[in-house]
């Protein structure tokens, strides 16, 4: 009887600490439910945890029964992957795909953004940085993927170091280019979503001996361009008509030209003297004496580059890659944190402590992880003190769920 009640027990346990995990898959093409996707569950922990795998029902569905925690759900549909993220606690979430097409009428780069300086040290070489944005505005929205989504060409000479892509506010992807038969010119596969923004990003490196020419090739009609450097670098316009010597928050301290609303045209090559590195905190950009620039006008895709989606400057490639890791960290921490408190009843304050001081402890480790990441991305920081700071986050993240289980 005893083991026939302890069994009981167990099952009953194992049932109260795992959830109904329901989610429904809408095609955004047809505006049907999407049935025989493949669905992966991935736990957010020590990377991304393989947690179940499914396929949707003829109504779209699937259900998971796992313990409470974040989850990153994967639906394959036409061999392109979507995500949504599950919080901790969620028990319903829904995904939209949509159809795939090779060829799609409406994706076109809606801003594109050159990041020019030499390296520090060694003024014979230039470090480039590209970025491009597109949008997918096709109805019905098709998402494109096969083939090349987006070709480019760099300059002759240029070595490539890093490249990635994203769709919207999701994480960063290396994403190789890939030459293609035509010299100079790479392709990338990643597809373009419909719905919100794709951004490409490369970086490499070129020859230079203190002067050089560019000729950007031609991205598509009503886009724009800009091009970045530091101060002390000389920018000449093929066309001084074409490109608008601008000012803008999101790049202190810097020259920034712009070409708004481009046309096949208008001549876009230009020429870059001197030598300089782009500041990279707010100190620096200060020093620098930015800010004497005319005040640019607030655009936005499609109308140019006053201030870029309003989104954080893009001017290092470690700033996707960074932002991935501190979502993967948060990640592993809230589900630590979230997990022990399921595992025994969080306890009633003790006298005289603030009620809301566990509650605010993953928002103050939030805060300090992300000010230690951006002074890491900001120079502000050696790399030993980042290793040594980091590790003290990890050890109070640990230390605070020791207490709350010990009291």
């Amino acid at each position: 009887m005893k083991r026939f009640a302890l069994i009981l027990f167990l099952l009953c346990s194992a049932a109260a600490s795992a959830q109904s995990l329901r989610g429904v898959v809408t095609n955004g093409t047809t505006k049907k439910p999407s049935a025989g996707d493949e669905v992966l569950l991935k736990r957010v922990g020590n990377g991304m945890e393989d947690a179940g795998k499914t396929t949707t029902n003829t109504r779209g569905e699937f259900t998971f029964n796992v313990p409470q925690a974040p989850y990153v759900i994967w639906v394959k549909h036409q061999d392109v992957t979507y995500t949504a993220v599950a919080p901790p606690g969620s028990n319903k979430v829904a995904v939209q795909v949509f159809d795939k097409a090779t060829n799609v009428a409406d994706v076109r780069v809606a801003e594109r953004i050159i990041f020019l300086q030499t390296a520090q040290g060694n003024d014979s070489s230039l470090g480039v940085q590209e970025l491009y944005t597109l949008v997918n505005t096709s109805n019905p929205p098709r998402t494109q993927s096969g083939g090349n989504t987006l070709e480019i060409y760099l300059p002759e000479g240029a070595t490539v170091q890093d490249a990635a892509a994203r769709y919207a506010e999701g994480m960063a992807l290396k994403t190789a280019p890939v030459p293609q038969t035509e010299k100079n010119k790479y392709g990338f596969v990643y597809p373009i979503r419909p719905g919100g923004e794709t951004q490409f990003e490369i970086v490499y490196t070129l020859p230079y001996s203190g002067k050089r020419g560019f000729d950007p090739r031609f991205t598509g009609e009503g886009g724009s361009l800009a091009v970045v450097t530091p101060l002390s670098m000389k920018f000449t316009a093929a066309d001084n008509s074409v490109y608008q010597p601008t000012n803008s928050p999101q790049f202190p301290g810097m020259n920034l030209y712009v070409i708004r609303n481009m046309t096949a045209q208008q001549r876009l090559g230009f020429t870059i003297e001197g030598a300089g590195v782009i500041p990279r905190g707010s100190e620096q950009a200060s020093a620098a004496g930015g800010g004497n620039a005319p005040q640019a006008e607030d655009n936005r895709p499609g109308g140019g580059l006053g201030v870029p989606n309003s989104r954080p400057n893009p001017l290092h490639s470690v700033q996707w890659t960074f932002l991935g890791v501190l979502f993967l960290f948060l990640g592993i921490g809230a589900a630590y944190v979230y997990l022990s408190n399921r595992r025994e009843p969080a306890p009633a304050p003790a006298k005289g402590e603030p009620q809301a001081r566990r509650a605010t402890i993953m928002d103050a480790l939030k805060e300090e992880i992300f000010q230690l990441e951006a002074d890491r991305l900001q120079g502000k920081i050696s790399s030993q003190e980042y290793d040594s700071a980091k590790a003290a986050l990890d050890k109070t993240l640990q230390r605070a769920v020791q207490r709350q289980k010990a009291h």
